[in-house]
């Protein structure tokens, strides 16, 4: 029997035809991103240090299912074991792990750890999820509690302190309320991995809601050449009301349909006519940038539990940056920084930052992201706050400029400038690069700074990561020149 996990239970509530592929091809699914692979090691670390949080449990070692079963019923059972990590259920072909289980008397408290800060509506169904399937196989649960970090919490010195860093949320009232419309949904479920052919459901809305269905290539292999859902910011209502018209092409979509937006107007006339879309404004826009002007790009790493003094958990903390300097007379320059061991990197980054642009008249971004680092540094470095704050009223952002004045029949509704720069510069891309994402870059620079790697991979990473950064700060200079900025 096919059983239902908690993940194949959210699955499932997206679309009957996303459970059926999860469970019967899961090949079919798009690789994980480099973001999905950081957010699950956030998760395994998060988990592991919340569970100093409830001390003397005891940790189910087995991966495999049913021997996992058979020891958490063992642990159960003796009562001198006051809590159990990663506990294994099953009932009616629904399983779970669960992250704690505490006792609590005659009773227990499941205890879902995540590496977040709030709660979500997804949290309260998981917590429900994982009630059903505790009550169903005959333990007595008393509360359903979710532990997240505490955004609050600002990091001293040594080791987290426990206490502080997590907040623990009762859900209990909320899971037990979610507890028969999951019942049902469990049945009806069941019913879909059961039947040996796939539901038959066509492309929508669900395929974007509450994200992008991690089959949607799959399901939209043959499909129109330039899908409605590559309209940039289209949202659910949209996709509905132009399917019900029996539109499913961007170059079937009229230009007066009433709910496009100016952008999305604008994409609609660069796939229409199948070519690049520079409103005059753009040119404008960008003749304006005064000169000198830095075009800077900085890399960030968030650590869910903060490691460095005076820092918040998922605060970005700056280890890189990149300078290319286009003078008053063409000439270019470029400029790097790259901190490379363990320690604090924030006010080294800082400082050798304010010596390049000491003479910017403008510092030159794509998206608000530099901007937000520049404040919170003020914030953090009281001894530079008045030159950071100089610089970060210096910055132009790209972005918006690129976004309100143009668009490419190859961007398919995205603004990246990973889809941006090949669009327009087709000479200049990521693909000979080995790091070619911010979040790949973080997770390098993890292993950069680790003492135990060997000096030839710290030295072969330090090259990727000055090219990665390097080639955001070209890609950006490069934009603007062929966008208008220079003849």
């Amino acid at each position: 029997m096919i059983a239902i996990s908690k993940h194949r239970y959210e699955a499932g509530l997206q679309c009957a035809k996303r459970l059926y592929l999860d469970c019967t091809a899961p090949e079919l699914r798009a690789p994980d991103d480099a973001g999905r692979e950081a957010l699950a090691r956030a998760g395994v670390e998060v988990g592991t240090i919340a569970r100093r949080r409830f001390p003397g449990g005891v940790l189910v070692e087995e991966t495999r299912f049913e021997p996992a079963v058979d020891a958490t019923a063992r642990l159960v059972a003796d009562r001198a074991v006051p809590a159990i990590y990663e506990a294994a259920f099953e009932h009616a072909g629904a399983r779970i792990r669960a992250d704690v289980l505490r006792r609590v008397g005659e009773a227990f408290e499941v205890i879902e750890v995540k590496a977040a800060s709030r709660v979500r509506d997804r949290h309260e169904v998981e917590l429900g999820f994982q009630l059903a399937v505790l009550e169903g196989a005959g333990l007595v649960v008393a509360r359903t509690l979710l532990v997240l970090l505490d955004r609050e919490y600002v990091h001293e010195t040594g080791a987290p302190d426990l206490a502080r860093l997590f907040q623990v949320v009762d859900l209990t009232e909320k899971a037990r309320a979610a507890l028969p419309a999951i019942r049902q949904n469990l049945g009806a479920m069941r019913g879909v991995v059961e039947t040996p052919s796939m539901p038959a459901v066509a492309p929508g809305p669900q395929c974007l809601v509450p994200h992008r269905c991690p089959f949607f290539a799959h399901c939209h292999t043959g499909g129109p050449e330039h899908p409605l859902t590559d309209l940039p910011r289209l949202t659910p209502d949209q996709l509905g009301e132009l399917t019900a018209l029996g539109i499913d092409d961007i170059r079937a979509v009229p230009l007066d349909f009433p709910t496009l937006t100016p952008l999305q107007r604008r994409a609609c006339v660069a796939v229409q006519t199948g070519a690049a879309v520079r409103e005059p404004g753009l040119a404008e826009r960008l003749h304006a940038i005064p000169l000198p002007a830095h075009f800077v790009d900085f890399e960030t790493f968030a650590p869910a539990v903060p490691v460095y003094p005076g820092t918040r958990p998922f605060e970005q903390v700056p280890f890189q940056w990149s300078d290319h300097v286009l003078a008053a007379d063409g000439g270019v320059v470029h400029h790097e920084f790259l901190h490379d061991d363990d320690s604090d990197p924030r006010h080294a980054f800082a400082t050798s930052l304010l010596a390049v642009t000491a003479d910017a008249a403008s510092l030159v971004v794509y998206s608000a992201f530099e901007g937000d680092v520049l404040a919170a540094l003020a914030s953090e470095l009281p001894d530079l706050r008045d030159a950071l704050l100089d610089r970060r009223s210096r910055i132009v952002d790209l972005l918006p400029i690129v976004r309100e004045h143009g668009y490419h029949p190859r961007l398919r509704g995205s603004f990246s400038i990973k889809a941006v720069l090949p669009a327009f510069v087709p000479t200049l891309g990521y693909g000979d690069l080995a790091i070619r994402d911010g979040l790949t870059a973080s997770l390098s620079h993890a292993t950069l700074v680790d003492r135990t790697i060997a000096p030839a991979r710290r030295a072969e990473l330090r090259g990727q990561l000055l090219a990665y950064c390097a080639r955001d700060t070209e890609a950006m200079l490069a934009l603007y020149r062929v966008l208008g900025a220079v003849a």
